[in-house]
């Protein structure tokens, strides 16, 4: 209630009428005020909860993922925030960050209209490429294509491995 007081000129807080009422409400405004604060960090696109995420996906027409972990969820609605400011090469090195942590560089091909962007990933903050190579894909001008390679360090037994990840046919070499 004290910040509520502090947004009113100082003559109600002697004013016979007022000064009753509100401290009569005192409580429930405090109540109030506190359930307005719990909202607002719910909603917060950084903080947000599942009821939190699930709008904001909504608001920016993003695919709702409940399958994903919160923390993936609230890094691609950041995305698609950021995706709203001017397309510069150090702003999609910017957005890749929220998704994986890691270097990144970005080779520019305008002549083919192309853009590569070449990730040395060390963790995954989304659980695949494609969601990677979908978020960036929205940031870029729609007349670039977009390719993405990442890079990972593994790591495995002592055997040579084969396999299918995400539609990407993966070797890896072990000595």
């Amino acid at each position: 209630m004290n910040r509520l007081q502090k947004t009113l000129p100082p003559s109600t807080a002697a004013s016979q009428g007022i000064a009753p009422i509100l401290e009569s409400c005192g409580q429930a405004l405090e109540k109030i005020e506190q359930e307005a604060r719990a909202a607002c960090v719910r909603l917060a696109a950084g903080a947000a909860d599942e009821a939190g995420t699930a709008l904001w996906e909504q608001e920016l027409g993003l695919e709702a993922r409940e399958d994903l972990p919160l923390e993936a969820r609230r890094a691609l609605i950041l995305v698609a925030l950021e995706q709203m400011e001017t397309c510069t090469p150090q702003r999609l090195l910017d957005l890749l960050g929220r998704l994986l942590e890691g270097t990144g560089q970005l080779r520019e091909d305008f002549s083919r209209y192309h853009l590569e962007l070449i990730v040395q990933v060390t963790r995954f903050l989304v659980p695949s490429m494609r969601l990677v190579k979908k978020a960036l894909g929205k940031a870029i001008p729609a007349h670039l294509e977009l390719s993405l390679t990442a890079q990972a360090q593994l790591e495995t037994q002592a055997q040579a491995q084969r396999g299918m990840v995400q539609g990407i046919h993966l070797e890896i070499d072990t000595e």
